[in-house]
C-alpha cells in the first residue's frame, strides 16, 4: 500500500546540467549501440555488392569468350579458306608449264597472287606474317620440271572486313599476335592501329602455348585470347562492356539510397529514444524528488534543499521528524485508505508551520520531516506544540475511543556546522530512543543520546572481547521446597564485571545484548558454565541439583536450536534431568504452535522446562493447556501487596491449585517477607527462592549449600 512505502536512502540527484550531460552520454551510448547495426549493413552491402560483381563477371566472361571464340572461327576459317583454294590453284598449275603458268595466275583478277620460278629457294614455311601483310605459301613442281612456289598475299585488313563478328560493337577491339606473341595488328574503329608491344605486355598473365582463355583486365574489360592453330598466331578480342558499367552504377545508386534510408531510420531511432529518455528522466525526477500520495517532497528533495537552506543560514536550525504512533495497527483497524487520509492530514499540517526559509518532506511510510530556524528554544518548543495539537484534530470514525498518537525526534544545528544526513540521523535516533522508552511527546538528540548512540556501536565489540578475559560470570540463587525445607536446585544469573563501571546488573546490559543479537552467545556461555561447574561437583561426589538456565527469543526459533543444547550439554557428560530451560510467557504470543514443539523436542530430551513470569501476560491458561510443560514462576506482581488484599491471595491459591492438578511444580520468585513465605506454604506452593531466603551466591557459596541444604529457619 502507498502509506506503508518506504523510500531508500538516496542521495540528492545531480542539477539539470548534469542531467543533460547524462542525456548527451545516453545518445553516445545509443550512437555506439547503432554503430555496429551500421557495420552489419555495411558489410550486407558489401557481400551483395561482391557476389553480383562475380556473377556479372563470370557471365560477361562467358559472353565473352563465346563472342572470341566465334571471331577465332571465322578467321581459322577463312585462313583455310584461303589456303585450301590456293592448294587447289597450285595443283592446276603443276600440270602446266611454267610459261604456261605466270599466264594463268596473272590473269587471275582481284586477287594477290604471285608464282615465283626459283630452282634453288629453300623457302618451306607455308605461312608467313608481317606487319604488312600476310603470305600463305604452297611448293609445286610444274610439268616442264620447274620448282615454284605460289603465294598468296592478303591484307589483313580484308580479314577484318570480312569478319563481321557477331555481336561486335564499337567498343571493342580486335588483335592478331604472331606465335611468339608479337603484337601484329590492332583493328578498332576500321583502321589498323599498330602498338609495338606483345601480349606478355598487354595481359602478364599470358604464357606462350597457353590454350583458350578470358582475362580480365580492369573492372570494366575483358581480353579473349583465342589460339587460331597451324602456325596462325592468337586472335585476341577486347571488350569494353557498358552493361557492367551500368550495373555498377546502378548498385551504387541502390546502394546509397538504402544507406540513406537506414541512415534516416536510425536517425528517427535515435531521437525517439532520446525522447523517451527525456521523459523517463522526467518521470525519474518526479518519483525521486516528491511523494506520490501526500505531493509533498520525498527525501531527496529534502536533502538537498536543506543543504543550500544550511550553506547560507544565519540562524540555527531544528530538524524534526514527525511519527504516528501504532500506525500499523491503524491500517489494521480502520483500513489503508484511512491511513493514507491521515497521511494527507499531516501533508497539509505540516507546510502551514515551515517558516519560509524552512522544507518540509515526507521522509518515509508514517514519518515526516521539517527543518525550519528558530531563534530561542522556548520558541522551537512552543511550534512543536502548537504543531502536535494540529495535528491531534484529526478524528477517528464514528465514536472510536482512538487517540492519535505523535511521537517526535528533534536536533539542533547550529549554523551549517552540522551536515542535514547527520542531522536526520541523530533526530531519526532520538526517535528511536523515545519509542523504546515507549512514550510520546518529543526528544531531543543531545550527548548522552550520542554517549549510548557510541556505546551501542562498539557494543559487539566490547561484549567478544569481555567474554575473552572473563568479564562475565555466573551466580547462582537458590531455590527451597516449602515442604522439606531443604535445596532442590538454583537459578543461573549472569553477571558483568565491568573494568571501569564495576559489577552491572542484568537490567542494564541484557535489554542491550537482546536489541543487537547478542544474546543468544551468552545464553550458550552461561549454559556452557554450567555444564562446567556440573562436571566439576560430579567429580567431587557432591549432591547435584537441576540447575536452571534462562534462554533467549531470538534462538528459540533457529531451526537447530535443541540439537545445539544438546550437543553443549553431552559434550561435558551431563545429565540432562539436572538442566532445566527457562522460558519467559511473552515468548508465546508469537508463535506457540511452534514453541510448543520445540517444548516437546526439549521434554523429549530429558530436560526439564520452566514458564518464567507465569501470569504476566493475558494467555496463561492458554499457556497451560496447549504446552507441556514442567514449572510455572508466579510472576513477581502476585506476591506484591498479597499479604494486604486478599483477591491476590486467591488468585494465587487458583494457580497453585491449578497447576497441581496439572502436575505442575510451582515456584515463587521474589519472595521477600515472612508473610510471603506463610501465604505461600499455606496455598501448597512447591518451591520458593527471593532474597527472604538467599541472594545469588557466588559459585563457591553455593557449593557450601550442596553439603548443608537445610532451609533457614523461618
Amino acid at each position: 500500500m502507498r502509506n506503508t512505502r518506504l523510500y531508500s536512502n538516496w542521495k540528492a540527484l545531480p542539477n539539470k546540467g548534469v542531467h543533460i550531460q547524462r542525456r548527451g552520454h545516453v545518445a553516445i551510448r545509443l550512437i555506439l549501440a547503432g554503430f555496429p547495426i551500421v557495420l552489419i549493413i555495411i558489410l550486407a552491402f558489401f557481400l551483395f555488392y561482391t557476389r553480383l560483381d562475380a556473377l556479372l563477371d563470370e557471365e560477361k566472361q562467358n559472353q565473352y569468350e563465346h563472342r572470341a571464340r566465334q571471331c577465332a572461327d571465322l578467321i581459322t576459317f577463312q585462313i583455310e579458306a584461303d589456303r585450301n583454294r590456293l592448294i587447289a590453284l597450285a595443283q592446276s598449275l603443276s600440270t602446266l608449264s611454267a610459261q604456261e603458268s605466270l599466264e594463268v595466275v596473272h590473269g587471275i583478277v582481284n586477287a594477290d597472287i604471285n608464282l615465283v620460278l626459283d630452282q634453288h629457294s629453300s623457302m618451306t614455311q607455308s605461312f608467313t606474317v608481317d606487319s604488312q601483310q600476310m603470305i600463305h605459301s604452297v611448293a609445286l613442281q610444274l610439268a616442264d620440271g620447274k620448282q615454284a612456289f605460289l603465294q598468296l598475299k592478303v591484307n589483313p585488313l580484308s580479314y577484318y572486313n570480312l569478319l563481321a563478328c557477331p555481336e561486335y560493337s564499337e567498343s571493342s577491339s580486335m588483335l592478331w599476335a604472331a606465335e611468339h606473341g608479337e603484337i601484329l595488328w590492332h583493328f578498332k574503329d576500321d583502321a589498323q592501329q599498330f602498338e609495338p608491344k606483345t601480349l606478355q605486355e598487354m595481359v602478364p598473365a599470358w604464357k606462350q602455348g597457353q590454350q583458350m582463355q578470358t582475362l580480365q583486365k580492369t573492372g570494366l574489360s575483358f581480353i579473349s585470347i583465342m589460339p587460331l592453330g597451324d602456325g596462325y598466331g592468337y586472335f585476341v578480342l577486347e571488350s569494353q562492356d557498358r552493361l557492367l558499367e551500368m550495373a555498377y552504377l546502378t548498385i551504387l545508386q541502390a546502394s546509397l539510397s538504402m544507406a540513406v534510408l537506414v541512415s534516416l531510420l536510425l536517425l528517427s531511432l535515435l531521437v525517439y529514444l532520446l525522447y523517451k529518455d527525456h521523459v523517463y528522466e522526467q518521470e525519474l525526477m518526479h518519483l525521486a524528488f516528491q511523494d506520490e500520495l501526500t505531493g509533498l517532497p520525498n527525501k531527496n528533495h529534502f536533502v538537498q534543499e536543506s543543504s543550500l537552506l544550511l550553506e547560507r543560514a544565519r540562524s540555527p536550525y531544528a530538524v524534526i521528524i514527525f511519527d504516528i504512533g501504532k500506525f500499523k495497527l491503524i491500517n489494521d483497524h480502520f483500513g489503508y485508505a484511512f491511513g493514507d487520509s491521515l497521511l494527507v492530514h499531516f501533508s497539509k499540517v505540516l507546510p502551514r508551520y515551515t517558516t519560509k526559509d524552512g522544507v518540509c518532506a515526507r521522509l518515509s511510510g508514517d514519518k515526516f520531516i521539517l527543518l525550519c530556524s528558530y531563534r530561542e528554544k522556548e520558541t522551537l518548543e512552543r511550534r512543536i506544540s502548537v504543531i502536535t495539537e494540529e495535528l491531534k484534530r484529526f478524528s477517528f470514525p464514528g465514536t472510536s475511543p482512538f487517540q492519535l498518537d505523535i511521537l517526535i525526534g528533534v536536533s539542533l544545528i547550529e549554523g551549517n556546522k552540522v551536515p542535514i544526513n547527520q542531522a536526520v540521523d541523530k533526530a531519526l535516533f532520538a526517535l528511536s530512543a523515545l519509542k523504546e522508552r515507549q512514550t510520546s511527546g518529543h526528544l531531543y538528540y543531545d550527548e548522552v543520546l550520542r554517549s549510548q548512540l557510541l556505546e551501542e556501536s562498539e557494543l559487539e565489540k566490547v561484549f567478544t572481547k569481555a567474554l575473552k578475559d572473563g568479564e562475565f560470570h555466573i551466580v547462582l540463587q537458590p531455590k527451597y521446597s516449602l515442604t522439606t525445607r531443604h535445596l532442590v536446585g538454583c537459578e543461573a544469573l549472569v553477571r558483568w564485571d565491568h573494568p571501569s563501571k564495576g559489577l552491572l546488573p542484568p537490567s542494564q546490559f541484557i535489554p542491550l545484548l537482546e536489541k543487537h543479537n547478542l544474546l543468544v552467545t551468552l545464553d550458550m556461555f552461561v549454559l556452557e558454565q554450567v555444564c562446567k561447574l556440573v562436571r566439576q561437583w560430579q567429580s567431587k561426589g557432591l549432591p547435584i541439583h537441576p540447575i536452571s538456565v534462562n534462554q533467549s527469543r531470538s534462538y528459540l526459533f533457529n531451526t537447530h536450536y535443541d540439537q545445539s543444547l544438546v550437543d553443549m550439554i553431552d559434550r561435558y557428560e551431563v545429565p540432562h534431568h539436572l538442566i532445566e530451560f527457562e522460558l519467559t510467557e511473552s515468548l508465546f504470543l508469537n508463535d506457540v504452535k511452534h514453541l510448543s514443539l520445540v517444548l516437546a523436542s526439549l521434554r523429549s530430551h530429558s530436560f526439564l522446562v520452566s514458564l518464567d513470569d507465569f501470569g504476566s501476560g493475558y494467555s496463561s491458561l492458554t499457556m497451560l493447556k496447549d504446552v507441556a510443560i514442567d514449572v510455572i514462576k508466579l510472576d513477581q506482581g502476585f506476591l506484591k501487596g498479597s499479604d494486604e488484599h486478599q483477591r491476590g491471595m486467591v488468585v494465587v491459591q487458583h494457580i497453585i491449585s491449578l497447576a497441581n492438578q496439572l502436575g505442575i511444580t510451582t515456584v515463587a520468585e521474589g519472595v521477600e517477607t515472612r508473610e510471603q513465605v506463610q501465604m505461600l506454604q499455606q496455598l501448597g506452593c512447591d518451591v520458593v527462592q527471593g532474597f527472604f531466603f538467599s541472594q545469588p551466591l557466588q559459585v563457591a557459596e553455593y557449593e557450601a549449600l550442596l553439603i548443608d541444604d537445610r532451609l533457614p529457619s523461618s
